[in-house]
């Protein structure tokens, strides 16, 4: 396929997309060609824009490590991370969800503290917020 405007790109693209043999990652990469596409036409994305972002998520790659991983922090920063774990384990409407995501604040034989309560365990000068 020849792509000869920019309203030829996206369907060329996903024309590919298409062949991928597994059921579900085709289904995974079509949409998110498609959202990532839509995506920079709604924000009119500029090639300087494009440059930034990429150098951006080059940078959380060359940090990551063994025991560090930048892309996850990302993901949860915008919430993605919380959002495939209430998919994939919230039940009716409950608010907890029987996969938790272990937070920042996630210390191994941590004592349990109520929805709501201070995880602070030393005297703090100041009013609580």
């Amino acid at each position: 396929m020849v792509i000869k405007t920019e309203s030829d790109l996206t369907p060329a693209v996903l024309a590919v997309m298409n062949r991928t043999e597994d059921p579900r990652l085709r289904e995974i990469l079509v949409s998110m060609v498609a959202h990532l596409h839509a995506f920079v036409r709604e924000v009119r994305l500029t090639e300087v824009e494009f440059r930034e972002a990429t150098a951006m998520l080059n940078e959380i790659g060359q940090l990551h490590t063994d025991h560090h991983n930048e892309f996850v922090l990302m993901a949860g920063s915008l919430g993605v991370s919380s959002l495939v774990c209430l998919l994939n384990n919230g039940d009716r409407g409950q608010t907890e969800t029987s996969q938790s995501l272990l937070g920042p604040f996630w210390r191994l034989s941590s004592p349990r503290v109520e929805n709501g309560a201070s995880i602070i365990r030393s005297e703090t000068p100041g009013t609580p917020l």
